[in-house]
């Protein structure tokens, strides 16, 4: 079987996928996107056909527009083809799971759901994976960093050292050093190399925040006030983390990653829904965890706000 695999290439969730598919199948191509642009790399490979040669197409983590899944669905070939897996609440609305092979789901029995964890139950499903106790770990410290799970419910420090790990590899050092570890070890263990590198990651996240808090802006944005911050993208979620930890009086943190060209946004203060936020500035995401892109009218905006005394 030829596997296409579009995968979000921003955090484990993402990354996981990709490493889950290593596993599952033994050709498998995956394209890596950006929040914003999975769009128009799937439609460039409808355009040039060569969607066509694979025998399934999977989309996780992420999910397309209504024009994109309509054109599809409207391909009896594409149609049979597909698989969406997503957890992103803007998705939940029928527009968009109306179609049979978009998966959205939130929640499932054990927590809230991530991309990786829907696109495993999916593959032991259909027996393309072989079960491990050391997948089952990956799979579970994956969703529990991207859900917060680690952080809210469970204080499960690893979760956080796997994300900690991928910044230090990046994605393609990610993805083919956890394949390699999860083929070879009946268990996950991080051995004395991987937290060498974990423990010198963490005390260089230390200094960094540590610097960014002392050039921190305060503005208001749809009647809640704001921390701003341009920031290295990598840095994000320690950064909101940071900011609940030590209780700052903001609702939430609006952070600028021109090195990615996009805008993070991270609630504080709980109940505050930070994709609307994100939505009010054409962006998407979580309640607590959303992004938008850094088109030319929202630099605008940015400075603007940045400007502004009021």
């Amino acid at each position: 079987m030829k596997v296409l695999l579009f995968t979000h290439k921003n955090d484990i969730d993402g990354m996981g996928n990709a490493v889950l598919a290593k596993l599952a199948f033994e050709e498998v191509n995956y394209v890596l996107c950006g929040t914003f642009d999975l769009i128009s790399k799937v439609n460039e490979f409808i355009l040039n056909k060569r969607i066509y040669e694979y025998d399934k197409i999977f989309i996780t983590d992420l999910c397309l527009d209504e024009d994109t899944l309509l054109k599809i669905d409207s391909d009896l070939e594409l149609k049979d083809k597909f698989l969406i897996f997503d957890h992103h609440k803007t998705y939940e609305d029928e527009k968009y799971t109306k179609y049979s092979f978009v998966n959205v789901k939130l929640k499932s029995e054990i927590g809230l759901c991530c991309g990786t964890s829907l696109f495993y139950d999916y593959l032991i499903s259909c027996n393309y994976i072989d079960r491990s106790k050391a997948i089952d770990e990956f799979v579970e410290l994956t969703r529990l960093h991207d859900t917060w799970e680690w952080k809210n419910i469970y204080n499960n420090e690893k979760a956080r050292e796997l994300a900690i790990l991928f910044d230090c590899l990046g994605t393609e050092g990610y993805i083919g050093f956890m394949y390699d570890k999860l083929i070879n070890n009946k268990e996950f263990i991080f051995n004395d190399i991987e937290n060498l590198l974990i423990n010198n990651k963490k005390r260089e996240i230390d200094e960094v925040i540590s610097e960014y808090m002392k050039k921190m802006y305060y503005k208001e944005i749809l009647g809640l006030k704001a921390g701003i911050l341009f920031i290295d993208y990598q840095y994000r979620n320690e950064i909101g983390e940071y900011l609940r930890e030590n209780k700052y009086d903001v609702d939430f943190v609006m952070m600028i990653a021109l090195d990615r060209g996009v805008v993070s946004y991270r609630s504080v203060k709980s109940g505050v829904s930070v994709r609307q936020v994100a939505e009010y500035f054409n962006g998407k995401g979580h309640d607590v965890a959303a992004t938008n892109p850094i088109t030319d009218t929202m630099f605008q905006s940015i400075i603007e706000l940045l400007t502004n005394k009021n």
